[in-house]
């Protein structure tokens, strides 16, 4: 997998991190004191941060809230999700470490295994994942399927492609709306030159993020490659119309077509 694929895979972990933490951030009685209230104000604020695309604001107000808390777990956690963003993976497991010991919930040891993924470590990660799959089933957690998608992905990259696929598979049993695991399913078959259950596979990834583009541009280069180009445009269109998609890909998408249109053009004949 390239580069802008892997960032796109670190992006839709950390909008799954940010969902969670948002829901296991539980709502306080009245009698909350004003000293926690603003700091989990300044929580959400670095968790919009993030979740906008602007890890360097996240970054500036995290510094200063563990130069104040360096012990608190939420806070380290945030820390790693940005540290993320920002592509430093080994500085984000750290964070990650210390957050997980401090306070070792299920859905921080998962984005510690995300970080572990990105800097190499396949062996530490499916270890921890293991152990938190053992403690997912004896505590009725309710996101099975994240911690079944990173075993699969971390198999993937070490291309134990069978092993991937069963741990994909499982996870779509866990829950069938999981784009990530329809994506990298996807992606999964076309390394193993099973085109037809990649385009399959592509087809459900987009049911289930209809604003996401990498489903689109990958089964669109798939279409072009198998010679239906008309697919690959009316794919390309029909994604252009959808409310609610980032302005970047809209332009990649159009982008995206017109080079197709031109590639496919009729050439005329010079007459002499």
């Amino acid at each position: 997998m390239n580069w802008d694929n892997m960032h796109k895979f670190i992006r839709a972990l950390l909008i799954l991190a940010l969902l969670l933490a948002s829901c296991q951030t539980p709502v306080k009685p009245d009698s909350q004191s004003k000293l926690d209230q603003v700091l989990e104000s300044q929580r959400a604020m670095v968790r919009n941060a993030l979740d906008s695309g602007r890890p360097e604001s996240a970054l500036e107000s995290l510094r200063g809230l563990l130069r104040e808390r360096p012990n608190d777990a939420s806070l380290r956690n945030l820390m790693g999700m940005t540290q993320l963003a920002l592509r430093n993976a080994t500085r984000a497991s750290k964070e990650f470490q210390l957050a997980f010991k401090l306070d070792p919930q299920i859905a921080t040891g998962l984005n510690l295994s995300s970080a572990l993924i990105e800097t190499g470590n396949y062996d530490q990660a499916v270890r921890l994942l293991n152990r938190l799959l053992e403690r997912a089933d004896k505590e009725k957690y309710s996101y099975r399927e994240r911690i079944l998608n990173n075993l699969g992905y971390c198999y993937s990259l070490q291309k134990q492609y069978a092993k991937a696929e069963d741990w994909y598979k499982q996870a779509l049993e866990e829950n069938p709306t999981f784009f990530p695991a329809h994506l990298e399913l996807a992606h999964l078959y076309e390394r193993t030159k099973r085109p037809a259950l990649a385009m399959v596979s592509y087809r459900r990834a987009m049911d289930f993020c209809v604003v996401c583009f990498e489903p689109v541009q990958s089964l669109t280069a798939m279409y072009v490659k198998s010679g239906r180009s008309v697919d690959a445009r009316q794919l390309l269109a029909q994604f252009g119309k959808i409310e609610g998609i980032a302005p970047e890909d809209r332009v990649k998408a159009g982008q995206l077509l017109n080079q197709i249109n031109i590639s496919t053009a009729p050439r005329r004949s010079i007459r002499r």
